[in-house]
């Protein structure tokens, strides 16, 4: 059951992506990406396999859906944070913004408990909460560097980063 949950939710967070206002360029939003990629993939990894606080699953269908959630819907969310981010000029529209993909990945990961793809015998959902949050502020801040190189790079040459 977890699985088309998560393709659905991939689909979903895919056309929210391609037709969004984005700030960033297409190769700042494809790097942004990627580095989101590896650092959620490696947290994952290293909190299942090397701490062991977390628990994934051994049926092939929900660790796929975990796959899912940490190689796309995790960097999709990272994505949208930046460029929601970079776009509201109102702190207050920021902080929503910001508290509602913390919700909303937390969220995908009490469904993951509840889908037995994760289980946390040593790690808390609340820890996780606070690492989410960290995950968005990183993506922030990372957004706001390859934003100012690309101003930089459009400055100096006239071209797009």
């Amino acid at each position: 059951m977890s699985l088309p949950f998560f393709i659905t939710i991939l689909i979903i967070l895919i056309y929210i992506v391609l037709f969004m206002k984005k700030k960033l360029s297409f190769t700042a939003n494809a790097i942004q990406f990627m580095v989101l990629s590896i650092i959620s993939t490696n947290y994952i990894t290293i909190l299942t396999n090397k701490l062991e606080w977390m628990k994934a699953s051994e049926d092939i269908t929900s660790f796929i859906s975990l796959l899912i959630n940490r190689e796309c819907i995790l960097p999709l969310v990272g994505v949208i944070m930046v460029n929601g981010y970079l776009n509201y000029r109102r702190t207050r529209d920021k902080m929503v913004c910001f508290v509602c993909l913390l919700f909303f990945i937390s969220v995908l990961d009490v469904l993951h408990v509840h889908f037995h793809s994760l289980s946390y015998p040593e790690w808390s959902l609340l820890n996780t909460v606070l690492v989410n949050g960290v995950y968005l502020l990183f993506c922030i801040w990372f957004g706001k560097g390859l934003y100012h190189f690309q101003k930089k790079e459009e400055e100096s040459i006239g071209q797009n980063l």
